[in-house]
């Protein structure tokens, strides 16, 4: 069993509290782990000794200084104990390039961040709904 949270590696504050806000507004939101580099992120993720402790997904943006969204998508995707996690990039890029390289790196998802708060609003309510409600994960094995 999967942990109820969602990882967010973001580096630009502004765009994670808008998330967390939007996060927040849902019946029984997931605890939302942000993290400000994809660093981080993947030291979180493989650092634990526990695997359900697990988010049940991972949303990345692209650009983020040190380890970018895609660096971190293939270290997370090659490495045994987060492969069969989900990951949706979440980039304010909409160049097909950037959207061909995210899935040849194994994106489950892409998404373009919405400039409207209430916009973002009904596209957390939608991953919400499908990646935390829906969605069956591939069981762990510890």
């Amino acid at each position: 069993m999967y942990a109820n949270k969602i990882l967010l590696a973001e580096d630009d504050t502004t765009d994670a509290e808008f998330f967390q806000r939007a996060l927040s507004r849902l019946d029984s939101p997931p605890e939302l782990v942000w993290c400000k580099s994809g660093t981080e992120a993947y030291l979180g993720l493989t650092g634990q000794d526990d695997a359900s402790a697990l988010p049940r997904l991972a949303i990345l943006d692209i650009k983020m200084p040190g380890m970018n969204g895609l660096e971190l998508l293939e270290k997370i995707k090659s490495d045994e104990r987060t492969k069969n996690l989900p990951v949706i990039i979440m980039s304010s890029s909409d160049e097909p390039q950037d959207i061909a390289r995210a899935y040849d790196c194994g994106a489950n998802g892409y998404l373009v961040k919405p400039n409207r708060f209430q916009d973002l609003r009904d596209l957390v309510g939608s991953i919400h709904t499908f990646w935390i409600k829906t969605n069956r994960l591939k069981p762990l094995h510890d």
